[in-house]
């Protein structure tokens, strides 16, 4: 049996400086980088997706970036299929693999097996075709669907909501492409995962680059309005003109899932929408236009901030406790102090070269809670959170009569922690004392109607 592929990768939250140190960490070690970011995927869009300018890559080279057209999606079986065959490209040149990107589900798909919603192994992947499969079922109502599903795989047509489409669609089409329903698929990986344990791909180094939030939300700011400056209305500008003009064909079903689905989820353009919606209805009053465009500015800095902390909590909650408690060690995370940007080269350049050319050379490496303080804290041993797989096999549908959609339909609330964290919600404790008030102005009205009634 042949030795395990290394390779090493970085992760962290955006604007902390992964590209920087893949590319420290090739110029060290003799590696190339592989994107894990997928929305770097994309044909241009340089500014909007956060790519690493040219000049700065230092001529290390980039794999699996720019060579995606717009308007097409890039899944998690297509990078895991073209990433597996750039590692094997890259270790056969004796050079060192470094994945680096911020789609954190990229990259823990790849470190281990059967972490893919569907797969026991990576030659059983669902293909990504699997959304364009069976077309006869895009002419059909939604609640048509519904009930094809409720027939062929009911549990999993219990979890969802009976107008969520999409989700129903490709559980009926996971059923008719394998001939399995979903809901078993599921259940079988669970059970494998706990017969054998996850299973690394490769013997890999991780380095999280961390900072506290109050350090880093001030330089995601600063970072949005460098790329006002440099031109990111241009791209979000082209953009929306290739839509208009109808020269980029729209993903199928976009105008119901606006905004949820490949480069569109990119942060800038749709939080712009109002502003250049404006534009484009021709709104010329300076004043109010630049109103719209401090609006929608504050809404892409808050907007940035919130994926940032969705991007730690992953790490935390997912990546590094499965590191910690998969079996034979082969997945190593390191934290490194990125707080301090005037010690960024003491703390995390050089200390993330040292750790990985001890890593090649397979000599002892250092304990990764003896970094620093802060490392010991951030990779404390804790049991990983429940993955999809589990979540979806597991929570109970809850429907709240009282609180309604845009639709006008009831709330349907996954998971009892989702239906405990909506009760305690200020939205529906606001609206059922609104329904409590009505119930006594009612009662009040019909009180005095029943007291003129009897005194005529």
């Amino acid at each position: 049996m042949s030795a395990m592929r290394k390779i090493a990768a970085v992760v962290g939250s955006s604007g902390i400086g992964k590209s920087k140190l893949a590319v420290e960490l090739c110029k060290a070690l003799s590696g190339q980088v592989i994107n894990a970011d997928a929305l770097q995927v994309y044909k241009g869009l340089d500014i909007i997706t956060n790519k690493m300018p040219l000049n700065e890559r230092e001529g290390v080279k980039h794999h699996l970036m720019d060579f995606l057209e717009t308007e097409q999606e890039y899944k998690v079986t297509s990078f895991l299929k073209d990433a597996s065959q750039k590692i094997e490209s890259i270790s056969e040149e004796k050079q060192l693999p470094v994945v680096v990107g911020g789609t954190n589900y990229y990259i823990q798909s790849l470190l281990w097996n059967n972490t893919t919603i569907g797969s026991n192994d990576s030659e059983n992947l669902l293909p990504d075709s699997i959304d364009d499969e069976f077309p006869e079922f895009d002419a059909l109502e939604t609640s048509e669907i519904y009930d094809r599903l409720l027939k062929v795989d009911p549990v999993m047509a219990n979890k969802w909501h009976p107008s969520d489409r999409r989700k129903i669609l490709r559980s009926l089409r996971i059923f008719h492409q394998t001939g399995k329903p979903q809901s078993e698929i599921i259940k079988s990986q669970l059970d494998h995962f706990e017969t054998h344990g996850l299973e690394p791909r490769y013997k890999a180094l991780v380095f999280w680059i961390y900072s506290d939030p109050e350090k880093l939300n001030p330089r995601l700011d600063d970072r949005v309005d460098q790329m006002i400056d440099t031109g990111l209305f241009d791209e979000i500008k082209d953009l929306r003109n290739h839509v208009v003009h109808g020269s980029v064909k729209m993903p199928k079903g976009f105008e119901l899932e606006k905004y949820q689905r490949g480069l569109w989820q990119a942060i800038g353009y749709k939080e712009f929408d109002p502003y250049f919606v404006a534009l484009e209805q021709g709104n010329t009053d300076p004043a109010e236009l630049e109103k719209i465009k401090v609006e929608c500015t504050e809404r892409m800095k808050a907007a940035t901030r919130r994926y940032a902390k969705s991007q730690i909590k992953w790490i935390k909650n997912k990546l590094v406790p499965t590191a910690l408690n998969s079996k034979n060690n082969q997945v190593i995370v390191y934290c490194l102090d990125a707080g301090d940007l005037d010690t960024w080269d003491q703390n995390v350049r050089e200390k993330a070269v040292e750790i990985a050319k001890l890593f090649q050379m397979d000599l002892p490496l250092p304990e990764p809670t003896s970094l620093s303080e802060m490392a010991s804290t951030m990779l404390k041993q804790t049991k990983p959170a429940l993955d999809t797989q589990t979540k979806i096999l597991t929570w109970n549908k809850h429907t709240c009569e009282t609180c309604k959609t845009d639709k006008g339909e009831p709330l349907v609330l996954n998971g009892d922690q989702e239906w405990e964290q909506h009760k305690k919600g200020r939205h529906h404790r606001k609206y059922l004392k609104h329904l409590r008030v009505e119930e006594m102005r009612k009662a009040y009205f019909e009180s005095k109607k029943k007291t003129q009634a009897i005194s005529e």
